[in-house]
């Protein structure tokens, strides 16, 4: 934020302090421990893992050796990074902890404020529940005006995989379910060869709302065996929310920019922001990149927007 004065500015930096403290705080009672991530990153090692990271957008330096390292543009890969070659089975980590992300942004670095929330190596049928529970508590605490988008990506995958797209193709059409763009999506798709997958994909900006929604949208459309086991995922957590709360929508179209999730993932907003204040989701197979794999599902809180919807609603 650009701010006017220095007055200004105080204030604004003593509601970062609070509200990160208010967040860790919540977190530490909860049984979280927190740790302090690294803002290195090896340049091949990251980009080789998260394929759908715009490499332009990463900031590059050199170490003493002449290697290429990058400011980190997503802290849970380092984190995975640091545990996995030390990981023993049975292991269990909740943690939490405050960082920031680096990004050009075209006209120059962004600095990403941001708290993440991770379980690692635990996994039964309450535990996606359960950080979903966490992300709403925190989203909680700071206004009842939310929302909470669920999706799964086995359910994309499923599509995607049934249709053997080329990789070019198959990457175009990520973005284009990732920019929400529903014609731009179909004038794509009606110059591919036509396979019976494409009859979901051309619908699946439908495919949001309540859970009994999207069911009815689904019926007489495509499934196969991995986009039936995203839907059952997603049964269970509405299962057990829906008696709950009326704050949960789902979006079987939603893509990460993050190419690591294999599972749940959602997003938070609140009103006053079209921006995420929350986003995660589960990765399980993202960990076996780094030698051990273990169930995986975690979610950042992005500090920086949301102490902009606070302090914009201060001043009205």
């Amino acid at each position: 934020m650009n701010f006017l004065n220095i007055e200004d500015e105080m204030k604004y930096f003593k509601k970062m302090y609070v509200l990160r403290k208010e967040i860790e705080d919540y977190l530490f009672n909860e049984g979280y421990m927190n740790i302090e991530p690294s803002i290195f990153e090896e340049y091949d090692e990251f980009t080789e893992v998260n394929s759908r990271i715009d490499r332009k957008s990463t900031v590059k330096l050199l170490d003493n050796n002449s290697d290429i390292l990058i400011l980190s543009p997503d802290i849970t890969t380092g984190i995975i990074n640091k545990f996995m070659p030390r990981w023993e089975y049975g292991m269990n980590l909740r943690i939490f902890y405050y960082g920031k992300t680096y990004k050009h942004n075209g006209t120059g670095i962004k600095e990403n404020r941001e708290m993440g929330v991770e379980i690692i190596g635990e996994k039964n049928q309450s535990t996606d529940q359960y950080v979903l529970s966490t992300a709403r508590q925190i989203m909680n605490m700071y206004s009842s005006d939310y929302l909470i988008e669920i999706g799964n990506s086995k359910f994309l995958k499923g599509i995607m995989q049934a249709c053997s797209f080329k990789k070019e193709d198959y990457d175009n059409i990520l973005d284009l379910l990732y920019q929400k763009n529903k014609q731009e999506l179909k004038e794509y798709l009606s110059k591919l060869p036509y396979k019976e997958p494409m009859s979901t994909l051309l619908n699946i900006f439908d495919l949001e709302g309540t859970f009994d929604e999207v069911m009815a949208e689904l019926e007489g459309l495509y499934l196969n065996d991995l986009m039936e086991q995203g839907i059952e995922e997603l049964r269970t957590i509405n299962d057990y929310i829906k008696n709950t709360t009326d704050k949960i929508t789902y979006d079987l179209s939603m893509v990460s920019e993050l190419s690591y999730y294999d599972g749940i993932i959602f997003r938070g907003y609140i009103y006053g922001s079209n921006k995420e204040i929350i986003k995660g989701g589960r990765y399980d197979s993202f960990t076996e990149q780094y030698g051990f794999k273990t169930p995986a599902i975690g979610f950042t809180v992005e500090l920086d927007e949301l102490i902009k919807v606070l302090y914009k609603e201060e001043q009205q």
